[in-house]
């Protein structure tokens, strides 16, 4: 067989490239490790530098459940796991809990198991109903890190992907009257982004009122005599929330046919003032004639928030944030972030009462921004 020598000048030449990919792979490692303040030595070879490098880190655990209130159906919810660099993170091994306030708001703790994330650093759990219908709170855990969101068990329902521009338009209320009349009007209800509605509102000029609302009929009409069976539930956001007189709070609105009398049992706090000082939150449950302002704190940024409205022991309003606590802590000790407060029913004027979503809006604000996930009732 015969001999063909090799072309030492060709392998001299790929011998040169490697040489200098060699040398450019040894700097950018240097480079990455002197990013990360990782030592190193001048005579460290290319296999000791690659065995510095810092592996990823998982940082943040997100939980988004696609559709958040369920009349019986499991829910889906989406785990999002992020390195300490804010990338996916995949690999990531995730314990999924269903958190089940009881009678003390302690959660009852059920495991739904254990997922793995994928090279996008996300994973789907199916999130069973408790048997007891009510809000809850689905977590995921990796040992001090945690992330968690809201859903609700209930009779009926209507969730963000519901709503519709004409819908909106149709349920406004104010001084002014109800749908056309209510003077305002819907600018935007779009739904393509997510599980939920952004909504943004227009007050007409010369609108001279304080306050306004939607109604949701989807939820059904009650009279007071009807309340005490009933627990009413909403998640909601603010999405522009600053140092303007923004208010979302939620419940039953009275008579809105006849402003003169109209009642309010709601649960919710807004801005007012310009957040310093003495300026932070009131409170909204009673009617709109006779409401009061209280300092609570200072104000804090827009968040989602779930907000309730019990029935069952006069009105008992209380707005819920997602899970936040101590990440040392396995489980919440209770979901109140914003407690709780009570008022009679017979404050309320005897009527038709819809659940409905209530603002406060001086007219010198023209529009209103906020983003609906859905409201139920049990």
């Amino acid at each position: 067989m015969g001999y063909t020598p090799p072309d030492l000048s060709e392998v001299l030449t790929k011998e040169q490239t490697m040489n200098s990919r060699l040398t450019t792979f040894r700097s950018e490692l240097r480079t990455i490790l002197t990013n990360e303040e990782i030592g190193y030595t001048s005579g460290d070879a290319i296999i000791p530098l690659i065995r510095k490098l810092p592996g990823p880190v998982l940082n943040s655990i997100n939980v988004d459940m696609n559709t958040k209130f369920s009349t019986g159906g499991n829910l889906s919810a989406v785990v999002t796991a992020k390195d300490n660099k804010g990338n996916p993170m995949p690999n990531a091994s995730i314990a999924v809990y269903r958190l089940d306030p009881n009678v003390y708001d302690a959660p009852d703790t059920v495991l739904l198991g254990t997922v793995t994330t994928g090279s996008n650093g996300k994973a789907t759990v199916s999130v069973p109903m408790p048997t007891n219908k009510g809000h809850f709170n689905v977590q995921a855990r990796n040992g001090n890190i945690f992330g968690g969101d809201y859903g609700v068990y209930c009779t009926t329902a209507v969730n963000g992907v519901d709503w519709t521009y004409s819908s909106v338009g149709s349920n406004l209320f104010s001084a002014g009257g109800v749908g056309s009349n209510s003077e305002f009007s819907a600018m935007e209800v779009e739904t393509d982004d997510g599980p939920y509605a952004d909504v943004v509102l227009e007050a007409h000029n010369g609108y001279s009122g304080n306050y306004f609302g939607i109604k949701l009929p989807e939820l059904g009409s009650y009279t007071k005599s009807q309340l005490a069976d009933h627990t009413f539930y909403a998640i909601l956001a603010d999405k522009y929330n600053s140092t303007k007189t923004y208010l979302i709070s939620f419940g039953l609105a009275f008579n809105i046919d006849a402003w003169a009398s109209l009642g309010i049992a709601a649960g919710g706090k807004y801005w007012y003032g310009d957040g310093t000082g003495s300026a932070g939150y009131r409170k909204i449950f009673e009617n709109v004639q006779s409401m009061s302002s209280e300092d609570n704190g200072t104000p804090e940024t827009a968040k989602k928030k779930l907000y309730m409205t019990k029935c069952n022991w006069g009105i008992s309003p209380t707005v819920i944030d997602e899970y936040v606590d101590d990440p040392t802590v396995q489980y919440p000790e209770e979901f109140v972030r914003h407690g709780r407060w009570n008022c009679s029913l017979d404050s309320l004027p005897s009527g038709t009462g819809y659940p409905s979503i209530i603002f406060n809006m001086p007219d010198r604000y023209s529009y209103r921004s906020f983003r609906f996930y859905g409201a139920g009732v049990i």
